[in-house]
This record gives structure tokens, sequence and C-alpha cells, in this order.
């Protein structure tokens, strides 16, 4: 197996926007979905969420033109968990093109010092750098690194 991390910007993706916005917090994304053609819906965590953080997280969604809804789904002591919908979407999702290149996502997709930062397991390094490739079509890509390893890393 081949695990290929890449960290990229990802312009007019609303999750990455987030993170430009907010570059000192750490999100946890644990997907979304394509509602229909320029509507995406999401689920996205804010690690460490203090009211400050929140709320102003919460102000961004109120106020930034694309976010057609949002709600607060759920307060823990260190998380906060949010709802939005938004029709600012990119052309294509990394999500798209993981799938398009058959590559297995590891763990959670986490935006944090403004990058969106993925995880993958590929069948062979050629798969990995197309995925890269495409990547680079729709991103600006800062960091990729292939390495071989065990598939005993898809499951955490």
């Amino acid at each position: 197996m081949y695990k290929l991390e890449f960290r990229l910007v990802h312009h007019n993706c609303p999750t990455n926007q987030l993170a430009r916005y907010f570059p000192r917090v750490h999100f946890t994304s644990p997907g979304g979905f394509i509602v229909e053609p320029g509507i995406v819906e999401e689920v996205l965590v804010i690690d460490n969420a203090t009211d400050e953080i929140v709320d102003a997280v919460m102000y961004f969604l109120d106020t930034t033109p694309g976010y057609d809804e949002f709600e607060l789904l759920e307060r823990t002591s260190d998380r906060a968990f949010i709802r939005w919908r938004a029709s600012c979407v990119p052309n294509t999702f990394c999500s798209q093109v993981v799938e398009k290149n058959r590559a297995f996502k590891i763990g959670n997709e986490v935006q944090h010092e403004g990058l969106e930062c993925w995880t993958v397991a590929c069948f062979t390094r050629e798969q990995a750098e197309q995925l890269v490739e495409d990547l680079e079509k729709i991103a600006e890509v800062k960091l990729c690194k292939i390495t071989e390893g065990s598939w005993a890393s898809v499951i955490n």
C-alpha cells in the first residue's frame, strides 16, 4: 500500500475557506454531501472549542455570502459540531478526486493553518502520483508525501 498525505489550499471550498479565516483553529470534517449541483452540506467539528471560537465561527457563517444554512448541532466540553449548507462550492471537491482515483480515506479530513489535510491509501505509487496530479488541477498543493506502508494503517 502507498500512503499519500497531502495538504492544500482549495479555493472556493467552504470548509477550507473557514480554515483560512481561522488558521489557529483545528477543524475536523467527518464528511459532507453534494445535495445537488452547486449545493453542499457538511458537518464540521471545532476541536478545542471555546465559546469565543464557536461564536466567531457562527458569526462568520451568518455574515459570509454562500453559507445558506447552519446550525450548532451539539456542544461538548471541548468540541462543537456544526452543520452547514453552502452554495459557494468549488468545481470539484477533494473527496471526488480521491474517489475518482480509487484511494481509501484514512481518518478524517482536517482543516488547520488554512490547509485542507488528508491521508489516503493507494494500491500503487502510480495511482498516488496521479491523484497528486489531479489535485494540482483544483488546488494549490502545499505538501504531498508518498510512503510505502501497511494496509493495517487504513483501520485506525
